[in-house]
């Protein structure tokens, strides 16, 4: 009987001190706080500010429109060339799947081109810096983005019509910076929570410039861009 009793007893203390350390004798280790990228379930969240830095290619479609001694010319020249740039902008997740930002881009291209109207006339046109803002609309599969874009578009156009082979004859040369529109639609994919790559095609239509030289004759140039380019862009 005394040995059950020394038994009893040794069994309650047991238990009185495992109780005390469940009630704030041992602390449990903390538990890592949740990624602030991941949420609606461990969805990838797009939410943030971001920047980074772009490179493709650039192609133009001047429409010439050429006026002289009532005759009329007509050409349509195309031109290629290299772009890149940086772009700057924000993202909203509205919903699991829904994403709305606002988004700004400054460039450069080499596109240009000349054209030669009638037998002694030529016209020149070229795109230096261009950029936008445009808004955004995506839809998200986890690290997956369909966006669509579109906003308002500037470029440095400079473009020039000559009356003659002689580099010194009547010419007209203008450079102005145009507004117009620009849409276009991309796909981005995030490698990390901070390192998102995109694929994306651009149209801009910067509208019509026209150009007079001393005889009279005119030049109308439809002025737009295609622009094709891939990029980098960190979160932060």
């Amino acid at each position: 009987m005394k040995l059950m009793g020394m038994i009893t007893g040794i069994a309650l203390c047991l238990t009185s001190v495992a109780n005390a350390a469940d009630l704030g004798g041992a602390k449990r280790p903390a538990e890592r706080p949740p990624d602030s990228y991941v949420q609606y379930g461990g969805v990838y969240n797009w939410s943030g500010l971001y920047a980074g830095g772009f490179a493709g290619g650039a192609h133009s479609m001047w429409t010439i429109d050429f006026f002289r001694n009532n005759n009329h010319g007509h050409a349509e020249e195309a031109s290629d060339g290299f772009a890149a740039g940086a772009w700057v902008g924000y993202n909203w997740q509205i919903s699991p799947n829904w994403v709305v930002g606002v988004e700004g881009d400054l460039g450069w291209t080499n596109a240009n081109q000349h054209n030669e109207v009638f037998d002694n006339d030529h016209t020149d046109s070229k795109i230096g810096a261009f950029g936008s803002i445009r808004g955004r609309v995506g839809y998200a599969v986890d690290r997956v983005l369909f966006f669509a874009t579109g906003g308002v578009a500037w470029a440095d156009i400079s473009q020039n019509i000559q009356k003659g082979r002689n580099a010194g004859e009547q010419v007209v040369w203008d450079n102005q910076t145009p507004t117009g529109y620009v849409i276009g639609a991309g796909v981005e994919y995030a490698f990390d929570n901070r390192w998102v790559g995109r694929m994306e095609y651009l149209y801009s239509n910067y509208g019509k410039t026209t150009l007079y030289n001393r005889d009279g004759n005119q030049a109308d140039f439809e002025n737009d861009m295609h622009l094709l380019r891939v990029g980098l862009s960190y979160r932060f």
